[in-house]
């Protein structure tokens, strides 16, 4: 007999193929459903995207007191692009940047796909692989939250792990005088 944890099947395989196909497409859905934009007057007059702007974020995996909690800087770009740097692993260098896209939606509301690496074993609260996760949030004034659904991607042995929850807060870092 064999053990169908350690041995995958070739449905399971497709039922891998199939999640992802339509984890992509709820990722696509979400962020080409937006093609409004909340703007925002900067100083020079000129209007730009609220979301716009670089971000102190906390991002948490998972729920609860002890849910493990990350600081990263996200960075969103007028283009509808997003970048992390990663937070600082125990060498001070940031670990496992990332990159996405987000849009906003006319009833101020906001999403964004992001992806990076993960760790290269199970560590505290997230599976070794690529993460993938989908946000939707509120921008406040100089703040915003979100909540989010991700998934991780085991590039060894194609798995897909979660729905892991995660959620966000951040505060916008100032822009440098010129």
């Amino acid at each position: 007999m064999r053990n169908a944890t350690l041995v995958p099947s070739a449905r399971a395989g497709r039922r891998s193929l199939r999640t992802t196909g339509v984890w992509l497409a709820m990722t696509v859905a979400l962020i080409g459903a937006g093609t409004a934009t909340a703007t925002a007057t900067t100083e020079e007059g000129k209007r730009q995207p609220a979301l716009t702007g670089t971000w102190q974020t906390t991002v948490t995996i998972g729920t609860g007191p002890g849910a493990p909690r990350t600081v990263s800087r996200f960075t969103f770009a007028a283009d509808h692009t997003l970048t992390t740097d990663g937070a600082p692993g125990e060498n001070g260098d940031p670990e496992y940047p990332g990159s996405g896209y987000w849009t906003t939606r006319p009833d101020g509301s906001f999403s964004f796909y992001i992806t990076h690496d993960g760790p290269e074993e199970p560590a505290e609260g997230v599976y070794p692989g690529t993460v993938h996760a989908v946000h939707i949030g509120r921008v406040k004034g100089d703040t915003f939250t979100t909540t989010a659904v991700a998934f991780t991607k085991n590039e060894k042995t194609g798995a897909l792990l979660g729905p892991v929850t995660v959620s966000s807060s951040a505060d916008r870092v100032p822009a440098t005088g010129s």
